[in-house]
């Protein structure tokens, strides 16, 4: 509920995964619960609390018999996480022209504007979460808890995606980027149902293009390395 204190598992788990999404901890890395409690200052049981969440979120992968470790995205499960949300926010982008009140309205007009106006000292990870703030507004304004609940867990693993693409994105790319958020403000503004699902999933559809993109980059840039080791 608004204005109730996290909890020592919820800042744990908010800390572990901003580890993770700002890459402190890379993909791959084993996450041993002995050496977590001492560099966090809480318990082990608290430590794996928080990565029975981070597993559930899909940011980590339990090894049998050898703990946890930082989950790795290949290109298959990019594609499979952006279908999932391509069907998820265009739908909650229609709820939305039909049940988003004055505050909602208002809170999606502060978020563009944020997105759009990215600060150039921002890091990938800044623009991320700024990014992710718009389509949070999106989801609430939706109206349907058990669909955001479904978003948000799924948008953490957006998320991780979209700190890796916007590290490598060009000039041009965030250009019709924000061109394409404005664009959806405006419907949804306008509370267009129709146009708002169709401009939603074209930038996911876009964003998945991308991700893959660069992660199929990231592959034959492995193997080469590996290749010459």
């Amino acid at each position: 509920m608004v204005g109730e204190t996290p909890t020592l598992r919820d800042q744990t788990v908010t800390v572990l995964r901003e580890a993770i999404l700002n890459e402190t901890f890379r993909p791959g890395d084993k996450l041993v619960e002995r050496t977590l409690a001492e560099q966090t200052g809480v318990s082990r049981t608290s430590i794996r609390e928080a990565l029975a969440q981070l597993e559930a979120e899909g940011l980590v992968t339990r090894m049998a018999g050898r703990g946890m470790r930082v989950s790795g995205l290949s290109v298959d499960e990019a594609r499979a996480i952006y279908e999932a949300r391509a069907i998820l926010e265009s739908a909650m982008a229609r709820l939305f022209t039909e049940r988003a009140g004055a505050a909602d309205m208002a809170a999606l007009d502060r978020a563009v504007h944020e997105a759009v106006e990215t600060d150039v000292a921002d890091t990938a990870r800044q623009h991320a979460q700024k990014l992710d703030d718009v389509f949070d507004v999106i989801t609430r304004g939706a109206a349907n808890p058990v669909t955001y609940q479904m978003a948000s867990l799924l948008r953490t693993r957006v998320t991780y995606l979209r700190t890796i693409t916007s590290r490598v994105a060009s000039p041009e790319r965030r250009t019709e980027s924000i061109r394409l958020l404005r664009d959806i403000r405006a419907a949804l503004t306008a509370r267009d149902a129709d146009r708002s699902e169709a401009l939603i999933r074209h930038y996911v559809e876009r964003s998945a293009a991308f991700a893959v993109q660069v992660l199929r980059a990231q592959e034959a840039e492995r193997g080469t390395q590996n290749r010459k080791d």
